[in-house]
């Protein structure tokens, strides 16, 4: 079954689906993908040579109705749906979900009946659906070996175990890339740390040294590429220590493998990769 949530800045859920009291009787825009082709004129005047594309932002249209309580339901999509407010439409199908941030531009309720029918119309000027939850990969972690109820053993207990993995195999099914946040814990002091994907050769370094409690979070997003280092419970934006020549990773689409270097003292470094997978259309 089909399900449709929207939250908007402040919080506000209203759910849409085959069911009172929000009815939802269709919609648009979700199951589709548009771009615009450029082309030049060819040097024979014969047709055009093929530029580029741009893709188009994506306008979700809600139509549905309700039946009962007309002024309070009203006035509560009036208040979910504030004029170009920012929120985020949920997508459920079985057991498929995705995400998109959008803006209010437009909320119709029709003014008498004994239904009354509803047109909302969403703009997504970031076409791309994402995941609802991140997926993450530790490498070089500390695992936790308690459980409880507990019992030590004779031959002693292990507090902590190190996970020495230092290849993050990320397989990207689309065919969009997407932004990663990586996280670098330094339990010493560690010179240059690395990241870097095998399979494309693309590397970032961070020409910098860290000492032990240092803690580094890098994102890679659209808008959203940053380097900030806490040390000693204050943030700084080191962003200007990415080493000449190296970047800012993408999840490209198809097989990913990351693997952690460092200049010197790769054994006291632990890194998370937090990633979404996007969608051009669902």
């Amino acid at each position: 079954m089909i399900k449709l949530v929207y939250e908007n800045s402040y919080g506000n859920k209203v759910e849409f689906t085959y069911k009172f009291p929000y009815f939802l009787e269709q919609y648009e825009g979700i199951h589709e993908k548009a771009s615009e082709l450029y082309g030049v004129s060819s040097a024979f005047s014969v047709g055009e040579l093929y530029v580029g594309r741009s893709v188009n932002k994506r306008n979700i249209m809600i139509y549905g109705y309700f039946k009962d309580k007309f002024v309070e339901r009203r006035q509560f999509l009036y208040n979910s749906f504030p004029d170009d407010d920012q929120g985020i439409l949920y997508f459920y199908e079985d057991d498929f979900s995705a995400k998109i941030k959008c803006r209010v531009e437009k909320l119709t309720v029709s003014e008498s009946g004994p239904i009354r029918y509803f047109t909302i119309s969403l703009i997504a000027h970031y076409p791309y659906f994402e995941d609802i939850s991140e997926s993450n990969v530790n490498l070089a972690s500390w695992e936790g070996g308690i459980e409880f109820p507990i019992e030590i053993p004779e031959e002693g207990l292990e507090f902590e175990t190190r996970n020495n993995v230092m290849v993050a195999e990320i397989n990207n099914p689309t065919k969009v890339e997407s932004g990663l946040t990586i996280t670098f814990d330094f339990t010493g002091a560690v010179s240059k740390p690395s990241i870097k994907n095998i399979v494309t050769q693309e590397l970032l370094t961070i020409d910098y040294d860290f000492i032990i409690g240092d803690k580094v979070v890098i994102t890679t997003g659209i808008n959203d590429k940053n380097i900030i280092l806490t040390r000693h419970g204050s943030e700084i934006n080191i962003n200007n220590y990415l080493l000449f020549g190296t970047k800012f990773l993408q999840l490209r689409p198809g097989q990913n493998n990351f693997k952690i270097l460092a200049e010197k003292g790769i054994e006291n470094v632990t890194t998370k990769i937090r990633y979404s997978l996007f969608y051009e259309a669902i």
